[in-house]
């Protein structure tokens, strides 16, 4: 997995951005998951395959929300999928009180980007309050920015992995 400076988005194929995921110890099964920039919801999609209870997905673009939507036309699995930026004031109404586990893929580096470091951390520990488990996926050299500040929040790191490519999973539950 490479992460770009320049373009500032993920490089890599969906098995990078699924490799970890699975082997880190979580069990998804009859569990509320909420993925937060679910891009397409592919990564959503593939964890369906373990019979979560519900997934819910936010993403910035319209077309990704279209594209997770379609995906999930048929599934058994409860779905909900939100185009929402992250620094809107509508976020709080949207999200349901309670998740098992948050999905943050990727993305703490995206939101300090869009909506500023103090805003963003804010945004994140409200949406890791409503959960007691946290699958994170950073890039190189940000595991720690992100354990710190989870930390703070009451959780300690049950598991990690690091892709071949290089970006790093991160287990995180609520102590």
């Amino acid at each position: 997995m490479r992460w770009s400076k320049t373009e500032k988005r993920f490089k890599g194929t969906w098995e990078d951005r699924l490799d970890g995921i699975f082997s880190a110890g979580v069990d998804y099964t009859g569990k509320s998951v909420l993925d937060v920039g679910c891009n397409m919801g592919v990564v959503a999609y593939e964890i369906s395959k373990l019979r979560p209870s519900s997934i819910h997905g936010i993403d910035v673009l319209r077309s990704h929300i279209e594209t997770a939507r379609m995906i999930f036309l048929g599934s058994p699995v409860e779905s909900r999928f939100d185009c929402l930026n992250l620094g809107s004031q509508k976020l709080g109404r949207v999200l349901r009180p309670r998740y098992d586990i948050v999905m943050l893929l990727a993305i703490y580096h995206h939101m300090q980007a869009s909506i500023g470091q103090k805003k963003a951390r804010g945004v994140l520990a409200d949406i890791v309050r409503r959960t007691q488990t946290v699958v994170a996926r950073v890039p190189p050299r940000k595991d720690r920015e992100l354990i710190e500040l989870l930390s703070g929040e009451g959780f300690s790191v049950k598991g990690t992995h690091v892709s071949p490519l290089g970006s790093h999973v991160i287990v995180l539950e609520r102590y």
